[in-house]
This record gives structure tokens, sequence and C-alpha cells, in this order.
């Protein structure tokens, strides 16, 4: 079984959509997706790096009331390590 290697900007992309998950204050992906009426299981491979279609990029941007714009600046500048540390994604449990 080979494991496809993750790119690092949907993975980026992916804590920006967590982290804004939990700031609204879903401690729940699947809460969330259940309340946004999005697939749970498309909803959780999102948030750890898995390619998603721009309708759905759109969405969540909708959701979270970001720009796309912003949404791609947060990406491009990495974020340095205090974010990722803050939401600890990593040692979440998956849904």
């Amino acid at each position: 079984m080979t494991r496809k290697k993750k790119v690092e900007s949907l993975v980026n992309l992916g804590v920006i959509f967590r982290k804004l998950r939990l700031e609204k204050g879903y401690k729940s992906a699947e809460q969330f997706s259940f309340d946004f009426e999005l697939n749970r299981t498309a909803y959780w491979r999102w948030e750890n790096g898995e390619n998603m279609t721009m309708i759905s990029f759109l969405r969540l941007c909708s959701i979270h009331n970001i720009s796309p714009k912003d949404v791609f600046e947060k990406v491009d500048s990495k974020f340095g390590a205090s974010f990722v540390s803050d939401i600890n994604f990593l040692n979440e449990p998956h849904e």
C-alpha cells in the first residue's frame, strides 16, 4: 500500500479551515459538517490536507465569512510555528 504525499499548501489550507471551525466553537468536525450541510467524510478530508473542489472552497469561505484572498494569504504566509501549535491539529481526535 502506498501513501499519497500530501501537498503542503493543501495541508495548510486544512489547518486554516480547522482553526476557523474551532474559532466558531465547534470541537467536532462532524457536528460542524452536519450543521452546515457538508459531507462529513469530505469535510474531514479537507481539514486533513486532501484536495477540494473550488465550489467547496468558496462555500467554506462563505461559511466562515472570509475572502478567498485572505485564505490564500494565510496559506502563503505558512503561518509560523505558533499558529499550528495553537490548534494542536495533529493531536485532535479524528471523527
